[in-house]
């Protein structure tokens, strides 16, 4: 069951649903991105004037020809595998409209992170939303008003899905801070509708 975390006057939606995965087709996804781990490796990104490894790993999948640039970092896709293309066509079909492109974060352990950001959207077709799909590890992810004292945390389970649809990412940032104790690896799974260049 879909829940409304925020849905505000200046368009920025977003809603979580908890068990989007059943274990079976959850269970297939995180083996068959877990046979693909030797492709992820570390961004090196540029913030504040300054060229930094990522703390977390990443790969991306999508279709051909696509590019989607990041803090610096113009990534090369990976053919779309089955589990990943059929989560992907569920989610399509969820949102009303298609993804070509899904980038994927491996958080190792407690200690990879991902700081305060706002994701591109210049490079995404008009009105597209921005799918994350969670497998593995739970762990908190908050949501920040870029002007306004307004805080959301979501504790996202393995199996779930968030979407950020609107003005979310023009008015918030959001955040997966490190999390001390967490031994468990988590993937993440951003899918996205990238124009194509």
């Amino acid at each position: 069951m879909s829940q409304i975390i925020i849905a505000d006057a200046d368009g920025a939606i977003v809603e979580y649903d908890p068990g989007f995965l059943d274990p079976g087709p959850r269970s297939a996804l995180l083996a068959e991105l877990a046979q693909v781990q030797d492709r992820f490796d570390r961004d090196r990104v540029r913030m504040y004037g300054k060229t930094l490894d990522s703390p977390r790993l990443v790969c991306a999948f999508g279709d051909d020809g696509l590019h989607y640039r990041y803090a610096g970092v113009d990534r090369t896709t990976h053919p779309w595998p089955p589990h990943l293309r059929a989560a992907r066509d569920r989610i399509a079909d969820l949102c009303g409209h298609p993804f070509n492109y899904a980038l994927v974060n491996l958080y190792r352990d407690g200690d990879d992170y991902i700081g305060w950001h706002a994701d591109k959207v210049s490079d995404l077709a008009p009105g597209s939303a921005i799918a994350s799909l969670s497998l593995g590890a739970a762990r908190p992810f908050q949501l920040r008003h870029k002007q306004q004292d307004i805080e959301h945390e979501v504790l996202l389970a393995s199996g779930s899905l968030l979407v950020m649809r609107g003005t979310t990412q023009q008015f918030y940032k959001h955040a997966l801070p490190r999390r001390r104790g967490v031994t468990e690896s988590r993937f993440n799974v951003t899918f996205r509708h990238v124009r194509a260049s």
